[in-house]
């Protein structure tokens, strides 16, 4: 579903939504999708709810640190090396660090912001990789 609307999301590691997705089994055990509801409420309603959102946020929180300082650690030493060439010269060659950021700020971990081992997130698909590769075994190189 995300996939086919795909094209309305800013794809930026640093920005992201939470969306409800509802789905339920029927007695032949087939699985339907219910709804999807872009503001879910986080609301405790038992003591069970509060550590499951607990720890969905604090994942969550994680993740994103942990790319915001990944895409800084790639990223800001292009800015402060292009700032030195322009404070050298008048003539710097600004489609070649373009590109040079382009790279640097794609959506992806270097080993030292690795996620903890004790956090819940599953990746169940990286647009960094091509065909079925993308999806882990999840689907078939039929489906892509």
């Amino acid at each position: 579903m995300v996939r086919m609307g795909g094209e309305a999301f800013w794809n930026q590691s640093n920005v992201y939504e939470f969306f409800g997705l509802d789905f339920m089994l029927d007695d032949k055990l087939n699985l339907w999708f219910i709804e999807c509801n872009a503001s879910p409420q986080f609301v405790e309603t038992n003591p069970r709810s509060l550590g499951f959102l607990t720890t969905m946020l604090k994942d969550m929180f994680e993740i994103q640190y942990a790319y915001y300082r990944s895409r800084m650690s790639r990223v800001l030493p292009i800015i402060e090396r292009m700032q030195k060439e322009f404070e050298k010269t008048d003539e710097v060659d600004v489609a070649s660090y373009r590109a040079e950021y382009a790279m640097a700020n794609k959506n992806y971990l270097e080993p030292q912001y690795e996620i903890s081992k004790n956090n819940t997130f599953s990746l169940i698909m990286d647009e960094n990789l091509y065909g079925a590769e993308a999806y882990f075994g999840f689907i078939s190189s039929d489906c892509v």
